[in-house]
């Protein structure tokens, strides 16, 4: 059965915590959507979802115990770790912190796959400790003849701590580590892809949280959104 989906967002440019609401219809038939209990947003979007649709949770393939290490690696051990699971959010181009260095590369609205996690810099007593987020952003796309694919387009981080004399030195650290795990990340998404290898689309799109088709509910689409295909 066909799906009207209707998602209002608390930010500008679909960004931040999202609620939505999904309506089955009759194929060929109609549906309308009447809410007005939707809180203060700053953005909406409203799509008719074919019954073909295909949906993927990326969080769960994320969070394989294998990924999990690959990323636990980036860290080689030491003071710095992990400190959460993956969590995998839209973001638009404009926003990704490195738009500036190459602004067309991707049209402004461009929707990115996020992948984040945080973690912990322990630091000398003479420092305070650090807690910040690592990410890489992903392109996921499909090829002239339908296949799907994504390419790891870049990273960054953030931290806040490690003052007054700690910084230098943890800036080497994840500038030594976090452009390694490019490579680690993009093994880990052609393994995962190579599953759909025989497999063909007519489209591909995102859906916040895990895409369901029913009922309706909050998600912060930041930190968790769905692949969404279109077989043909």
């Amino acid at each position: 059965m066909p799906v009207l989906t209707n998602y209002w967002f608390q930010d500008t440019d679909f960004r931040g915590n999202t609620q939505f609401l999904n309506i089955g219809h009759p194929a060929g038939g109609w549906a309308f959507i009447n809410w007005g209990n939707i809180g203060s947003t700053h953005s909406t979007l409203v799509w008719e979802r074919e019954d073909r649709e295909f949906v993927v949770d990326l969080l769960p393939i994320l969070n394989a115990s294998d990924v999990l290490a690959g990323v636990d690696r980036i860290f080689g051990g030491g003071e710095a770790h992990r400190t959460s699971g993956i969590k995998a959010g839209w973001i638009p181009w404009r926003y990704v912190p490195y738009h500036s260095k190459d602004p067309g590369r991707h049209a402004d609205m461009d929707l990115l796959v996020r992948i984040f996690f945080n973690f912990h810099v322990s630091t000398p007593w003479y420092c305070s400790d650090a807690d910040g987020d690592i990410d890489y952003y992903v392109v996921l796309f499909l090829d002239g003849a339908g296949h799907l694919h994504a390419h790891v387009d870049g990273w960054s981080y953030h931290y806040n701590g490690g003052g007054p004399f700690c910084t230098g030195a943890i800036n080497d650290r994840l500038n030594g580590g976090v452009p390694g795990g490019v490579a680690t990340l993009q093994a880990m998404l052609d393994s995962r892809l190579a599953l759909f290898a025989d497999r063909r689309f007519d489209m591909i799109y995102l859906l916040p949280g895990d895409g369901t088709r029913s009922g309706g509910g909050a998600v912060n689409v930041n930190e968790h959104v769905s692949l969404a295909l279109l077989p043909r």
